[in-house]
């Protein structure tokens, strides 16, 4: 008797080679009817996304299925927790009238002698003639008289947090949310995101992820794409066609503007701006401004070439801030702060020659001479390798005077 793989060992062995077409729709199909619907649902992605151009029928057939499945693996997540809740509650209900029933025999028993009762019990009787017990759960919904777990529809989908510093993370109602499997179309998201106004046209995407790419094939690609974000983003939540986290109309595809969506490039951009505004509380909204700041912009799409722009302008104006608390608390002679500060300058960027300097001159005026020697030292090597440049006069002037001895008064 043949042995089905579970879904583990078949990505483990199987997909480790190049998979055929039916080789996936087979698999995907298998894992489905087993009720494994996460790793089948991934297999039929995947086939549709490697179907020639002259299969577009079957891929849209495929998409339909799915959708059906997507839903279908929906209903059912939220028919068994319905039964489950029902259990549950019935089997407290139960408790409740045994125990009810147990002190309504003590004060009857008390208070009243038995004939004082001639319609003991007559309204249960007519309507449990049989004393039958209460059934469970039917799978038959259509003669329950208890009402139906269901998605309100057209209701209002919640608002997302969105971190674009250092690893991307969508959240909502304050858990992570899981975007599809789909590289491209957590791709496109992510672009949707860095754009100004969040919108692309469909030729563009298309040009963007699938440039070597006939225009029918890319279309097909772009569609199964964006199909397979919608369905992660809008996960338990009904809505219109048409309508959702993300919307296309006249083949531009958009973050709905009616849902709101926070980012932190838009607030870290927002405390920069402020701080640029105003002197008095320019380094409260800076440190603001640094606090969002976890990393490059998009790192996961650190290669793409529509990325690299904003990411370097995020950076600069980072570094700017960070140099600018840095200086505000050395001359305030808050060494901590300004060495913290200073370092993370050279984190962003190592080849930073002022902040390495900036470095040298706290130690020095905290007396750690020798930690100013071993700056000193790691900013000469790392000119060297990345630049090939020694460093400049101002820097080597420091290091002559922390080697002789000499007090050096604070610079800002």
């Amino acid at each position: 008797m043949a042995i089905s793989k579970l879904p583990e060992q078949v990505v483990a062995e199987d997909l480790l080679e190049t998979p055929t077409r039916p080789f996936l729709l087979e698999q995907g199909l298998h894992f489905i009817q087993l009720g494994c619907y996460a790793e089948g649902l991934d297999l039929l992605t995947l086939a549709c996304e490697h179907l020639p151009p002259d299969q577009v029928h079957l891929a849209e057939l495929l998409d339909k299925f799915i959708q059906g499945s997507v839903e279908y693996q929906r209903v059912q997540q939220e028919f068994q927790k319905a039964c489950a809740r029902f259990v549950k509650a019935h089997s407290e209900q139960q408790a409740c009238v045994a125990a009810f029933s147990s002190r309504l025999s003590l004060l009857k028993t008390s208070f009243c002698p038995p004939d004082h009762f001639p319609c003991q019990l007559k309204v249960a009787e007519e309507m449990n003639p049989q004393n039958a017990p209460i059934q469970p759960f039917m799978a038959d919904q259509s003669t329950s008289p208890f009402p139906q777990p269901f998605m309100k529809e057209d209701a209002a989908l919640p608002e997302l947090f969105i971190t674009c510093f250092g690893r991307f993370e969508v959240k909502r109602l304050g858990a992570p949310l899981a975007l599809c499997s789909s590289r491209n179309g957590q791709r496109i998201f992510r672009y949707l995101v860095a754009t100004a106004e969040h919108c692309a046209t469909s030729d563009t995407l298309q040009a963007i992820f699938w440039p070597e790419d006939e225009p029918e094939v890319a279309q097909r690609k772009l569609h199964i794409a964006i199909c397979a974000l919608r369905r992660s983003l809008n996960s338990g939540y009904e809505h219109e066609a048409g309508s959702g986290y993300i919307v296309c109309k006249n083949s531009v595809y958009y973050l709905n503007k009616e849902i709101t969506m926070h980012l932190d490039v838009d607030n870290f951009l927002h405390y920069f701006q402020q701080g640029q505004r105003t002197s008095e509380g320019r380094v409260a909204f800076y440190e603001q401004a640094c606090s969002l700041y976890t990393g490059p912009f998009l790192t996961e799409d650190i290669y793409a070439d529509w990325s690299f722009l904003q990411r370097e302008q995020l950076s600069q104006k980072y570094l700017a801030m960070c140099r600018v608390l840095a200086h505000h608390y050395q001359k305030m002679n808050h060494y901590e702060e300004a060495a913290r500060w200073a370092t993370s300058i050279l984190k962003e960027d190592h080849c930073d020659e002022a902040a390495h300097r900036q470095l040298i001159q706290v130690f020095k005026a905290q007396g750690r001479r020798s930690e100013a020697f071993k700056q000193y030292q790691r900013c000469e090597r790392i000119l060297r390798d990345e630049l090939g440049v020694q460093p400049a006069p101002e820097t080597a002037r420091e290091f002559r005077t922390l080697a002789a001895g000499e007090p050096q008064p604070n610079q800002a």
